[in-house]
């Protein structure tokens, strides 16, 4: 009995070595912000107040604005954003960011929203920080994700108060990030051409019933019972209304017109938007305007620019607990190759040249 009790304490000894060596080479610490760094910052766009937070990282360098992706954000992602905040905090890189309307602290609905909604609101958040002391002559900049590829190019023709554009994981064409989503996620279900063809058809017919005419919410849902569809794939009304309000977003034409300085970087297995088209149009429309504009196609990238071998899940509620508990302790790691010296480096680079 004695040796067992002595092999049994051996073990925990054993245990509680090996949790404080993965908590020392662990990056968790970058889910935790500086507190002493942070202000309050509201604005409002139209009848919602807008509530963020500013973090300051020196007093001279440059700023950035999160533009957030789809879905219900508040300011931090729910603290996906932290790992990259952080670096671009010990960068020297300022960062502010808010809660969508109607999360947080935020009055409103995000579902409300068109996407020229939401580049008004970025320009508002502009015009915010630049009345803040020592805000006045910053070089600040957005760093927009996702479906912020409809948002970032619009906010130019708003305001003049951008320095800079960062897009990673970005968008051209509304249907066919769709299209190009629903193949991937066919695609690893191990559904054959045929079968994938049949339903982008299928697709294709009720997108254009339900989104390009005037037909009720009220006719879809009863369509969508009577087909079958289980409940948790049925959109929801506010869902309806936004994607009818910007099923017919296309970003190229708001790209030609930008003559500020671009840093576009994607993923090359992003599984929810074609990163080799979003990085060829912005190349084809915006070569030679600025020559600091940089385009990246990142090898072995998600969506999120994470690394795409223990990453790589079209949606949140897909991961693992094993891959979420992977990125907490990974932190900052958890991207892929240089992506964010990539993302610093290009920003201090432009912000320490910006006006």
């Amino acid at each position: 009995m004695g040796r067992w009790l002595i092999r049994l304490a051996v073990l925990a000894a054993l245990g509680l070595i090996a949790v404080g060596l993965v908590l020392t080479v662990s990056r968790i610490g970058d889910f935790d912000l500086p507190q002493a760094a942070q202000r309050p910052v509201t604005f409002t766009h139209g009848d919602h107040r807008l509530d963020g937070t500013l973090i300051t990282a020196s007093e001279a360098g440059g700023v950035v604005l999160l533009v957030h992706g789809d879905g219900p954000q508040d300011r931090w992602a729910d603290g996906g954003y932290l790992p990259l905040v952080n670096t671009l905090l010990d960068a020297g890189i300022s960062v502010f960011s808010w809660d969508k309307p109607g999360v947080g602290a935020s009055t409103g609905n995000w579902l409300d929203q068109s996407m020229p909604d939401r580049a008004g609101e970025t320009a508002a958040a502009l015009a915010a920080l630049r009345q803040l002391p020592g805000m006045e002559d910053r070089p600040i900049g957005l760093l927009g994700f996702s479906q912020a590829g409809w948002v970032l190019p619009r906010v130019p023709t708003l305001t003049d108060e951008a320095s800079f554009l960062v897009l990673m994981g970005g968008a051209i064409n509304w249907q066919a990030q769709g299209r190009y989503a629903a193949i991937r996620r066919m695609q690893n279900d191990g559904q054959p051409p045929a079968a994938i063809e049949a339903e982008l058809a299928r697709q294709a017919v009720e997108n254009r019933d339900w989104f390009e005419g005037s037909r009720t919410y009220e006719a879809y849902l009863a369509a969508q019972r009577a087909a079958g569809r289980a409940e948790a794939r049925i959109l929801s009304e506010d869902r309806f209304r936004f994607v009818r309000k910007n099923a017919q977003e296309d970003a190229r034409a708001p790209i030609a017109e930008l003559t500020l300085t671009v840093l576009v970087i994607s993923g090359e297995e992003d599984l929810n938007a074609d990163a080799r088209d979003t990085v060829s149009v912005y190349r084809s429309l915006l070569n030679g305007v600025h020559p600091r504009s940089q385009f990246h196609l990142v090898p072995n990238a998600t969506h999120a620019l994470l690394s795409a071998d223990r990453y790589n899940y079209q949606l949140p509620g897909q991961w693992p607990r094993t891959a979420q508990a992977r990125f907490i302790l990974s932190g900052r790691n958890a991207y892929e190759g240089d992506v964010l010296e990539i993302v610093t480096g290009w920003i201090n680079d432009v912000a320490g040249r910006a006006p």
